[in-house]
């Protein structure tokens, strides 16, 4: 049994170049060497429908959705180097799209057009994908494909339709979460370093004779630290823009997923036009033999017999594409059932899982923080109260 491949794979985008387009610098190392490539947003395009077309029923990971306005702007470009970085990262985890034609030639060609590059590669007959697909899903090999999965991925697509507008719904409320959050924030920050300042300075220093030792955010050291200390945590990262980016990142996952379910539709319905045809086949054959005209036959040349020995040769040629399309259907299923599935529900539960705990810890670190503000704020007006 062929090992599995885990030499490591290195793939950044180390910086974003504008002029008249955004450009990503990718680089990084793999078993074939090292690479470095610039890239514009819509070579991602590309590449991502290259690879869904080419590679049915197998999922490729999304990228940032296209914007009509604003592409040039700092905030946009940030954001999708984020996101293209994510798609990077989520495509060397699925060996056998990372090492694909198309996704090599996404890194290594020297090629300016992307489209031209990918359109480039040689054409796909059905008994190309099929084999590609065995070489690459060796444990699918001999699978049989019963109701029950069938069943699994038609009850998976309607979960996924359902799901859709729920996960939309739950991103905008925990947008609106995240930027309460931040607003607590900007006013914690204002109430500290203006607003405390400003009453002790300007109305508190009357009550206390002038006498600045009684103080609290003017005079007390510890306080204004921990205020900053508070204030460094929150311009790092607000907490909350975690939740917001899961749920940004699952809807388009979701979508991508319907589009490798739609791929296999695809399959799918060749395969019926195909039987369809192979059937029509067989009605203009029974026809000719019979020594009936037929539609077909009246505008054919050379006799009856003629007609139906060369529509028996097409009828052998449609019959093997049938067995090639059914085939292929069943890798499709296997590969949908076996490990898309199951992988797709194990990354987004995981996903789920180390988002929490990473925004957790935060929290916790800065509340410990906040503790430490108000206890410092206790202790120093304590001292000050007058009895």
């Amino acid at each position: 049994m062929e090992q599995e491949d885990t030499t490591p794979i290195n793939i950044n985008i180390t910086e974003s170049i504008a002029s008249k387009h955004v450009s990503y610098n990718i680089k990084g190392e793999d078993k074939i060497g090292q690479f470095e490539a610039l890239r514009r947003y819509n070579d991602f395009h590309v590449l991502r429908l290259t690879l869904l077309q080419r590679w049915p029923g197998c999922y490729v990971p999304p990228i940032p959705a296209k914007q009509a306005l604003g592409n040039n702007e700092q905030k946009v470009v940030e954001d999708r180097k984020r996101f293209l970085q994510y798609f990077l990262e989520q495509v060397a985890k699925l060996r056998h799209i990372y090492f694909s034609d198309e996704f090599q030639t996404f890194l290594r060609t020297k090629n300016t057009d992307m489209e031209k590059a990918l359109q480039g590669l040689p054409k796909q007959s059905i008994q190309e994908v099929y084999e590609k697909f065995k070489k690459n899903f060796p444990h699918l090999n001999g699978r049989e494909v019963n109701s029950d999965l069938i069943l699994k991925v038609s009850s998976f697509s309607t979960y996924l339709n359902k799901t859709t507008k729920q996960l939309e719904s739950l991103k905008e409320q925990v947008k609106l979460l995240a930027a309460a959050k931040k607003q607590y924030t900007d006013q914690f920050n204002i109430m500290t370093q203006t607003i405390g300042l400003e009453y002790e300075k300007n109305i508190l220093i009357e009550y206390v004779n002038h006498k600045t030792e009684n103080l609290i955010f003017t005079n007390h050291n510890d306080v204004n630290v921990t205020a900053r200390e508070i204030k460094d945590q929150n311009a790092q990262t607000y907490n909350y823009d975690y939740l917001v980016d899961l749920l940004r990142i699952e809807c388009r996952e979701v979508e991508a997923f319907q589009e490798t379910l739609k791929q296999k539709e695809f399959v799918d319905n060749l395969k019926a036009s195909a039987q369809q045809k192979l059937r029509d086949q067989n009605s203009e054959l029974v026809k000719l033999q019979a020594g009936k005209t037929t539609l077909k036959s009246m505008f054919s040349k050379g006799s009856n017999t003629d007609q139906a020995q060369t529509l028996e040769k097409k009828i052998q040629e449609t019959q093997n594409e049938i067995k090639l399309l059914e085939d292929l259907c069943i890798m499709i299923t296997s590969i949908l059932c076996f490990d898309e599935i199951d992988r797709f529900k194990k990354n987004k539960q995981n996903k789920y899982y180390e988002i929490l705990i990473k925004v957790s810890q935060l929290e916790q670190q800065l509340n410990q923080l906040y503790i430490k503000f108000w206890s410092e704020v206790s202790k120093g007006t304590e001292a000050e109260v007058v009895v």
